[in-house]
């Protein structure tokens, strides 16, 4: 019995060891991979808040760090989108421009997001890449909607982090080409 107890303890130092060796070199990787895009903060800031960021493993890794970008993209876009059906309740006055940026982020959420997830996993980037340019063409689109009509645009910022979002998603998935 005095023996177990030992040999218990090794197989548990190993085990966190292990995991704590996996967190590091998860980590090294999330900065490195950020060093290399346009926004380093806010890759950081997006890859550490996900999960999967640390679960990456093998040739995979920044497959996974893609695909946590494009769901950021995702969720700034469902964002969007709420805040849109919002404004519209509010400033009848705004329905053009408003119904254009709608038409634009269901676009973005039906057409660019879905193609670079499957491309990702399908383990073609381009494709993925083009849908993350996509994404900067709509929330322009959005922009440009509000300024034809001579008008401010309630949600310039959030088009102007979709934008930088989208970036740091492409400039992660051009690492795979």
């Amino acid at each position: 019995m005095r023996n177990v107890f030992p040999i218990l303890m090794l197989i548990t130092n190993l085990a966190l060891n292990n995991e704590t060796s996996n967190n590091n070199n998860n980590n090294n990787l999330i900065h490195t991979t950020c060093k290399a895009t346009p926004n380093y903060s806010l890759c950081i800031t997006t890859l550490q808040s996900d999960p999967r960021s640390y679960t990456a493993e093998g040739g995979d890794d920044i497959i996974i760090l893609g695909l946590v970008m494009v769901d950021a993209v995702k969720l700034k876009s469902i964002q969007i989108m709420e805040k849109l059906k919002e404004l519209e309740k509010s400033n009848p006055e705004w329905r053009v421009p408003l119904s254009q940026c709608c038409m634009a982020y269901y676009a973005v959420l039906r057409s660019d997001v879905s193609v670079a997830v499957e491309a990702l996993k399908r383990g073609v980037p381009k494709f993925a890449e083009d849908g993350m340019v996509d994404v900067v063409v709509e929330a322009e689109t959005c922009e440009f909607s509000f300024e034809y009509k001579k008008l401010d645009s309630p949600i310039s910022d959030m088009n102007k982090d979709i934008i930088e979002l989208s970036k740091v998603a492409k400039s992660i998935i051009r690492m795979l080409l």
